[in-house]
């Protein structure tokens, strides 16, 4: 890629953009074990969760030490290039290492474009594409991680350790209400197209959740292979998960009224 491909007034350096790479996906994708699965590269430095406001090295945190500095800076015209500021804050300090920025559907919207008409793509992503870096698109059947969600909403249940050092609320069935279910599907796939869409594929790599593991639970050997060709490293991945699946479990036992939404899992939207 030639430099004035890029606009000179972005501050990722282009000897830079293969250390930076983002990681997207919905809540309750299995966004999280993945992600940990590419930081147990020697190279790649988790950042987490960058729209997160608990993350000490996220977006916001920054966005609130530029304003304190300069109150102007709180316009949104100036949202975009803070962002890519702040992108470019997080290259490592050492030789080889590669930074892993999560960015969740649900968190697409947050930085701002003053002049931008309702209803188009998130900023964000055309920040993205226009700096040429690089994008992993973790992707899940709408139906299940949409009832994932739900059920860790009403239960408290998250996360569950590998290794069984964390206790997790009592399991319990729930409820949930068909409406919500489907829109929050169509909604997630607007955002996975959205996603898939905007970046060509020398840009992006997307991997279906479904085809990650293999029969023993742990990752694929060719999606850790296709991984590390994208990312430009050795495969050198732990391909056993860091976590287990909270609902281990047919959906018809932990869902009190599964009869009435069964349908929509095999839905085409």
């Amino acid at each position: 890629m030639k430099q004035k491909d890029r606009p000179a007034q972005d501050p990722i350096r282009e000897e830079d953009l293969d250390r930076i790479v983002f990681f997207m996906g919905g809540v309750r994708s299995g966004t999280t074990v993945f992600r940990r699965m590419l930081a147990s590269h020697p190279r790649i430095r988790d950042c987490g969760e960058i729209f997160n406001s608990n993350n000490p090295q996220g977006f916001f945190k920054y966005f609130r030490e530029q304003v304190e500095s300069n109150p102007d800076m709180v316009f949104p015209e100036h949202h975009g290039k803070l962002f890519l500021a702040y992108v470019a804050s997080l290259v490592p300090k050492d030789k080889y290492g590669i930074s892993l920025l999560d960015i969740k559907y649900e968190h697409l919207n947050l930085i701002t474009d003053a002049w931008q008409l309702p209803f188009t793509n998130p900023p964000v992503l055309r920040l993205i594409k226009r700096s040429k870096l690089k994008v992993v698109h973790l992707r899940r059947q709408h139906f299940f991680s949409v009832m994932s969600n739900l059920v860790a909403v009403q239960t408290g249940r998250y996360h569950k350790p590998a290794n069984d050092s964390a206790a997790l609320p009592e399991k319990r069935a729930v409820a949930v209400e068909r409406a919500l279910v489907l829109s929050s599907m169509k909604k997630r796939k607007r955002a996975a197209d959205i996603v898939d869409t905007t970046f060509e594929d020398n840009q992006r790599l997307s991997i279906d959740y479904e085809g990650v593991f293999d029969d023993a639970g742990d990752f694929q050997p060719a999606v850790c292979d296709r991984l590390a060709a994208f990312i430009g490293v050795d495969n050198h991945f732990e391909r056993q998960p860091a976590l287990k699946k909270v609902i281990d479990e047919p959906l018809s036992a932990v869902i009190s009224n599964y009869e009435e939404i069964r349908d929509l899992e095999t839905m085409a939207l």
